[in-house]
């Protein structure tokens, strides 16, 4: 299966130590002005296997424009408790649970595969039908 190729992507997260992340597909930095998303995931507290747990996490289909690509990456962050300052460590999201979350969010043509620029595990899914 082929992902979806925006040509930036914006990052969607509530995790404190965002800014080590690095954009999928290849591109070298994520863009505030871009309309596709990706989601890093703050698996503090939750049980990273659980799609109900970091659902809410995801934007709601229904907010964005049509066919808005959003895509659900593979590493999340975890807090460290009392020693947050020395960052977050990352833990995995399993394909199934980000598929699943997506289209408990309202996503539709969702999809997953390997990232062809080598950064992992993609999952995406679109705001409506393309």
């Amino acid at each position: 299966m082929t992902p979806p190729r925006p040509a930036a992507l914006r990052l969607w997260t509530r995790a404190p130590a965002a800014s080590k992340v690095r954009p999928p597909l290849g591109l070298p930095s994520f863009d505030e002005a871009a309309a596709a998303i990706a989601v890093l995931v703050d698996a503090t507290g939750i049980d990273e296997e659980d799609a109900g747990a970091f659902a809410a996490q995801i934007p709601a289909a229904a907010e964005l424009p049509p066919a808005t690509p959003v895509f659900v990456l593979e590493a999340a962050t975890r807090g460290r408790g009392a020693l947050r300052w020395l960052g977050a460590r990352k833990v995995s999201l399993l394909r199934a649970a980000r598929c699943t979350a997506l289209v408990a969010r309202g996503y539709v043509d969702v999809g997953a595969t390997a990232d062809p620029a080598g950064s992992g595990d993609l999952v995406w899914g679109f705001s409506s039908p393309c």
